[in-house]
């Protein structure tokens, strides 16, 4: 069945997988992001996070005096100086969640599925589930490649400051600190880059992958698309009534035998009659479908009576709607039969 997949995903197929919350997403994408704007926010507030943690460790060993003498006052300093941190890692740590929600989102079109963007740690162990050996091979093989890229970039980041990391023992506590800053914020700028290169191409793969799940048969297109339209005899039917109030064509009196003309456009049409025979009610129409009927009437001179409160009797009548309702008030009837123009 698999190889006679060659119709594209129906909207029908579409809609049931949003349904039941399934959407291409890749999790290495959305950690991409958010790790992406973490390093923006780091570069940007990380020398103030430095300094306060700088700060937070001298504090209490400013003045060993002040510790023994007032210790109330070694806890404001040391709660003042963790204030001054929660800002920047509150800043970079919601960067981070913000970040990966707005990619989670932007791969699902609006689809809320938080169980994706949870990982899935039995990938860990199972790369390949859900489909055959080629499967198997092509997820296993692209999970090592990921781990590699992985592994040469922070083999690379620690390499590269290598000479800056070992001096950092010769340094004063403050000037060691960023340096560190320094020396850690360039690699992960890069890592944030292979990150993101490795989260397009594992979403372009899960595209991929997700559309050729969605494809179907040329049968089962038909039949998706048989449900989505509905019975073609009645959808012929809806086609060709809403057609004719659309085009006021003669088609729409036929069988007609009278117009009566309310109030605010009402327009019934009668047929059969004049009383005592049989009087069916064709059509009860206000505002611009009346508007239609009387054009309609007009052009194929269809006898017309201005009688306002008797058709607005007859149409308040709860069987005016359906195709076989007929008059059945005695009053209504005499005073049809007053108004029904003769010959």
């Amino acid at each position: 069945m698999s190889e006679n997949r060659t119709q594209p995903a129906s909207k029908h197929r579409r809609q049931l997988a949003r349904q039941e919350g399934r959407a291409a997403q890749s999790p290495e994408l959305t950690a991409a992001a958010g790790w992406l704007v973490a390093v923006a926010l780091w570069g940007a507030f990380g020398e103030g996070l430095t300094g306060s943690l700088v700060e937070l460790v001298r504090s209490p060993l400013a003045d060993g005096a002040t510790i023994v003498s007032d210790p109330a006052d070694v806890v404001q300093r040391i709660r003042g100086a963790a204030l001054a941190i929660a800002a920047p890692l509150g800043m970079i740590l919601g960067g981070f969640l913000l970040g990966a929600l707005a990619a989670h989102q932007a791969q699902v079109r609006g689809l809320w599925a938080p169980s994706l963007i949870a990982p899935d740690v039995a990938r860990l162990w199972r790369p390949g589930r859900g489909g055959g050996p080629a499967v198997l091979l092509e997820r296993s093989v692209w999970s090592i490649v990921k781990a590699l890229v992985l592994l040469v970039a922070a083999v690379w980041g620690v390499r590269s400051q290598w000479d800056v990391l070992m001096g950092l023992g010769g340094l004063e506590p403050g000037l060691a600190a960023r340096a560190a800053f320094e020396a850690i914020l360039a690699p992960a700028r890069v890592l944030a880059v292979l990150m993101l290169i490795v989260g397009l191409v594992d979403y372009g793969l899960r595209f991929a992958r997700f559309e050729a799940m969605l494809r179907t048969t040329p049968q089962e297109q038909r039949e998706d698309q048989k449900m989505a339209e509905g019975d073609p005899v009645a959808r012929a039917s809806r086609r060709r009534l809403a057609q004719s109030w659309r085009d006021p064509t003669p088609e729409l009196l036929a069988g007609a035998s009278l117009v009566l003309l309310g109030d605010a456009g009402l327009t019934v049409v009668l047929g059969g009659g004049p009383p005592p025979r049989k009087v069916s009610i064709r059509a009860v129409g206000r505002g611009a479908s009346g508007a239609t009927i009387r054009k309609t009437a007009l052009r194929t001179k269809l006898p017309r009576v201005e009688a306002r409160q008797l058709a607005l009797g007859i149409a308040a009548q709860p069987q005016s709607s359906s195709a076989k309702a007929t008059v059945r008030d005695p009053l209504l009837l005499s005073q049809l039969r007053a108004v029904w123009p003769v010959g």
